[in-house]
């Protein structure tokens, strides 16, 4: 038996601390990678009773299963640029703004909305230093091809993307500064930018930083953000294995492949069909931490919990199994382990909400 369970209330309370650092600018809640891992239909429609309108996809087929299951009034945002015909196509049918981060892709936007016989409504997305999507800040003549010569394009918003907010206050605020300078040269030509926004979950509560006309959400509905604990919010997502064996080895037995671990006493051992196949002792920001961090994490002590007690975990984690130490614990086969795990890693597992 093992579940990766989702305890809606600590998202609710999530959310609650997210609307108190808004200070009542709107909400979007980014619902990609199925809702971080929590599942998208139960937690879109979770946050839709707690008051959202706003929510944020990265796929067209997450849009299309939010308006077929009740979501029609809600405001829906594709976050990421495309022109890619069939893609625009299916956001249009579905009523979902558009991000237009290049020429080409404003420019399919608008076609497509010329054969529906519709004004499409999009936000024009400035690359400030994340690279993957969005206009220069040097080529905002291009950007004024939207306003002067696209009459299907309807401009509702600006924005875009921090490349660091977890990991660097320098790059974030000279982010910050880029695009507020894009904006004013927007409006400088005459050019009204629509809602306006930048702040992410990290940005949001690690820094003081101007909030704008909106913010979006990921990581702070999972109280995952990566550094220090924010003390506002709190971890949701945890993985109950049963324990699949439990026995005694003794001292000098070796656990494990590679490099192995080596008893030092005789070691009452308790086996987990959970490895990091199903995502547990992952971490999707270590890549780009510094090398210093990263062998820190590589030697950090793991455990889980049994019954209550701290369990350590032994040798490497592998990739269907964990191996945990049971010595001063009364456990016994199907006793229930519970193991800390980002939702957004797990794979191979049925959610479970309370």
């Amino acid at each position: 038996m093992k579940n990766l369970i989702i305890d809606l209330r600590v998202v609710r309370n999530n959310l609650r601390a997210i609307k108190d650092r808004a200070e009542g600018v709107h909400v979007f809640c980014d619902l990609s990678a199925n809702a971080g891992g929590m599942g998208l239909l139960v937690v879109a429609k979770f946050l839709k009773d707690e008051g959202i309108r706003n929510f944020v996809v990265s796929d067209p087929e997450d849009a299309k299963l939010l308006r077929e299951s009740g979501f029609t009034k809600e405001r829906i945002m594709m976050l990421r640029s495309t022109a890619d015909p069939n893609e625009i196509a299916a956001l249009l049918t579905y009523g979902v703004i558009c991000t237009a981060g290049s020429y080409d892709a404003a420019v399919a936007i608008n076609g497509i909305a010329e054969q529906y016989k519709i004004v499409a409504d999009i936000q024009i997305m400035i690359d400030t230093g994340l690279g993957c999507y969005g206009f220069q800040p040097t080529e905002l003549d291009k950007v004024a091809a939207i306003y002067n010569y696209m009459s299907r394009l309807n401009v509702i918003g600006t924005f875009t993307t921090f490349s660091a907010s977890w990991r660097s206050k320098k790059k974030t605020f000279a982010q910050l500064d880029k695009f507020n300078l894009a904006l004013d040269r927007i409006i400088d030509s005459g050019f009204e930018p629509g809602a306006a926004h930048i702040v992410d979950s990290a940005a949001l509560f690690k820094y003081d930083i101007e909030l704008m006309d909106a913010v979006r959400v990921d990581t702070a509905l999972t109280g995952r953000i990566p550094g220090k604990n924010i003390p506002e919010l709190s971890k949701v997502g945890f993985i109950e294995a049963g324990l699949e064996e439990v026995g005694w080895h003794p001292k000098g037995h070796t656990l494990g492949t590679g490099r192995g671990f080596v008893t030092k006493a005789p070691t009452k051992i308790a086996i987990l069909s959970v490895g990091y196949y199903h995502g547990f002792s992952v971490d999707r920001y270590i890549a780009e931490s510094s090398l210093f961090g990263f062998v820190r994490w590589r030697r950090r002590k793991m455990f889980v919990r049994v019954n209550g007690s701290k369990a350590k975990v032994l040798g490497s984690v592998g990739l269907m199994h964990t191996m945990i130490d049971v010595t001063n614990i009364n456990c016994t086969v199907g006793d229930i382990a519970v193991l800390d795990v980002d939702p957004v890693n797990v794979k191979g597992l049925p959610i479970e909400y309370r």
